[in-house]
């Protein structure tokens, strides 16, 4: 008998407990990313508590002091991603969604050291009347809906010459508050750039003074990538491109020291390492 009341007290402590826990669940990718990477983070609402109480689901969720806009899949969760920002110091952050949290532990990138040398007229950062604003316009794109599928392709088949990430010490000088937001192919002048994956165009630009020709993508749901130094560009904005496309060609144009193409890839507006989009599905 008293092995019957102790179940009995069991099962009304857990129906109890179960009545208090959290009405959503957040989960992330992964718990240890390192700088640059990218990671999605997954909530898991609950329609039901919502309809009672008459409040809407929740659709964002806020890491770093940022916020980050979630999207539904087909199995009734809600979806982001997200990139660690290369320059975010290593160390524990929580991720927040409703009265929900989950935690991460950001790792050191051992992003590597790079020296260039550039000619007077291009060590500096000047830009353009209107092409900061006109860059961080695109960066800033957030469509509700995914085009790509699967893997990234690479833009450039030339072998790779910067790495996501690095540091630069330009004629001797280490440039403070820098790190390389992309990856640049060093192509020859006039070799093909294609898109890495299905998208829009929102910004195609001749001649701008720090980017140079410069061809921007939306991918979706905060994906953006970048093509900056190009020779000529073969899109124009609003066009629809597909994955393999040619729409430039590589070039010097802007500040650059040599036929190259930079290729940046930003995740709700936040600079993401490309490399890991080319062999893994987000």
């Amino acid at each position: 008998m008293n092995k019957e009341k102790i179940l009995l007290s069991l099962v009304l402590w857990l129906l109890v407990m179960s009545s208090q826990t959290a009405l959503a669940e957040i989960d992330a990718s992964r718990i240890d990313p390192k700088q640059g990477e990218t990671i999605e983070v997954i909530c898991s609402p609950d329609p039901d508590h919502s309809q009672e109480s008459g409040k809407s689901i929740n659709s964002f969720i806020t890491f770093n002091k940022h916020t980050y806009k979630l999207f539904p899949d087909d199995a009734g969760k809600l979806r982001c991603l997200m990139a660690v920002p290369a320059d975010l110091s290593p160390g524990k952050y929580q991720i927040d969604y409703n009265k929900d949290h989950c935690s991460i532990t950001v790792h050191d990138g051992q992003f590597p050291l790079q020296h260039l040398t550039l000619p007077k007229t291009k060590d500096n950062f000047n830009m353009s009347p209107g092409e900061e604003e006109a860059v961080n316009q695109a960066k800033a794109v957030l469509s509700d809906e995914r085009l790509w599928k699967g893997s990234f392709d690479k833009p450039c088949k030339a072998k790779i010459s910067a790495v996501f990430g690095i540091r630069r010490i330009v004629n001797g000088k280490l440039l403070k508050d820098y790190y390389h937001s992309g990856v640049d192919f060093a192509g020859n002048l006039g070799q093909p750039v294609t898109a890495c994956a299905d998208g829009t165009v929102v910004l195609a630009h001749k001649n701008f003074k720090l980017h140079g020709n410069i061809i921007a993508l939306d991918h979706g749901q905060g994906v953006v990538t970048i093509y900056i130094h190009l020779q000529k560009i073969m899109v124009k904005e609003g066009d629809s491109v597909r994955a393999g496309q040619q729409i430039g060609a590589v070039g010097a144009t802007g500040r650059a020291n040599g036929p190259h193409l930079h290729f940046s890839l930003y995740v709700n507006k936040v600079a993401a390492n490309p490399m890991p989009w080319f062999t893994k599905t987000f």
